[in-house]
């Protein structure tokens, strides 16, 4: 053949190893494999609504489309989704329930990541149901959660596996709701209390607080492991000199 010739490869991309395809469609997005991908043919169908593609959701509530039955057809599909948020604010045309939780639930029960942000519907009964349906919650972010208050933090505080928690912008926080955060959360490593605007000066003081209970001593060096993030108070230690 000669050098200047072009060659080209008889090989069809559906003669690649399933798994390579699989890694392939997983930098797609949902809408990208339910538009693009799905419809080409069987096998990229098949591909495209394989539980490894959906691990991750993310849903904007101002999308005009988005129901409970929208909802529930994602999460059937998704028995390994492990992070899932949903993002509301002042035009969401959708009111997200207790009973959306739940049906997330029924499906998706290795959700370790839950975000929740601006979502105005989200109260003490919502709160509920997402310490009943996903106890294993590892981060949770309810950032300007208007009627997140008191009492849904005492709730939260049967997740003992939390990692992170952002409650940013939750104007119905009070001192005391930090008091709970301190004794009640012992594996916290990230804490965002950012624009709660009902905590007093004092609690200053809190924060100091926070940092000794999660010294850990490493010889040499004391090191924190806990971030925390509020505009009159923002710092992240780590390694410091004791």
């Amino acid at each position: 053949m000669d050098d200047d010739e072009p060659f080209y490869s008889k090989l069809n991309i559906n003669e690649l190893p399933v798994e390579i395809l699989r890694h392939i469609f997983s930098f797609f997005t949902q809408r990208e494999l339910l538009l693009t991908v799905a419809p080409v043919c069987q096998m990229w169908r098949a591909l495209a609504h394989d539980p490894v593609c959906w691990r991750t959701l993310v849903f904007d509530l101002s999308n005009m489309s988005i129901t409970s039955e929208t909802l529930q057809n994602c999460f059937a599909r998704c028995h390994l989704l492990h992070s899932l948020e949903i993002i509301g604010g002042r035009y969401s045309n959708f009111l997200l329930s207790a009973a959306d939780i739940q049906c997330c639930s029924k499906y998706c029960d290795k959700v370790t990541d839950l975000q929740l942000r601006f979502i105005k519907s989200l109260d003490l009964e919502m709160v509920d149901e997402v310490v009943r349906s996903f106890p294993e919650l590892e981060t949770l972010n309810v950032e300007g959660c208007e009627q997140l208050d008191h009492k849904c933090v005492l709730r939260l505080c049967d997740l003992s596996h939390l990692h992170k928690l952002n409650i940013s912008h939750c104007t119905q926080l009070v001192d005391k709701t930090l008091d709970v955060i301190a004794c009640h959360f012992p594996k916290l490593e990230s804490l965002n209390i950012d624009g709660v605007n009902q905590i007093t000066d004092r609690y200053d003081m809190f924060i100091l607080y926070l940092i000794t209970k999660c010294l850990i001593s490493t010889g040499k060096y004391v090191s924190c492991r806990l971030q925390i993030i509020w505009s009159r108070f923002t710092l992240f230690c780590s390694q410091i000199a004791f």
